[in-house]
């Protein structure tokens, strides 16, 4: 349990190790995807892939700050910067927090931006890692098995 949590490192014929801390930095600006890829110059589209609303399992409740069982509403969006796949959001939402989240077109306007709208973040914690994709990320990001991506939970 602890290897999967990131906290011990098992090397075969060698031993388990306690992992290297995963740095953090305090300065981490959140952005609108949309904007910064017209920034560029480029065209952002997305894909909607998943948006329904679901009971908080134990795990996103407490991630959530709220009690399991409450509603959270799941969205799966693939972002697009000029036709090609640049970034899976998989976002969970406080149904309390914004409750018309659902009758959102998110083609239109990214969730990042209605969110920033109804309940704008004052503060939150933001993990960063590289990891290896798997299958599923691949085929949505019309990338090899096992590229390397960056993964950023943000609460």
């Amino acid at each position: 349990e602890l290897t999967a949590e990131g906290l011990l490192v098992r090397m075969q014929g060698v031993g388990t190790f306690v992992a290297e801390p995963k740095s953090q930095s305090a300065l981490f600006e959140v952005h609108n995807i949309a904007d910064e890829i017209a920034a560029r110059g480029h065209r952002h589209t997305c894909k909607v892939m998943v948006l329904k609303e679901e009971a908080a399992g134990s795990e996103r409740a407490l991630a959530l700050d709220m009690r399991e069982g409450q509603r959270v509403f799941h969205s799966l969006i693939v972002h697009f910067e000029n036709d090609i796949p640049v970034q899976i959001e998989d976002r969970f939402v406080n149904a309390q927090v914004a409750p018309d989240y659902l009758k959102q077109d998110f083609t239109l306007q990214t969730p990042y931006a209605y969110l920033s709208q109804v309940a704008p973040l004052t503060e939150g914690e933001h993990v960063v890692e590289a990891i290896l994709a798997e299958a599923d990320e691949c085929k949505l990001l019309q990338i090899d098995a096992g590229e390397p991506c960056l993964l950023i939970r943000r609460r």
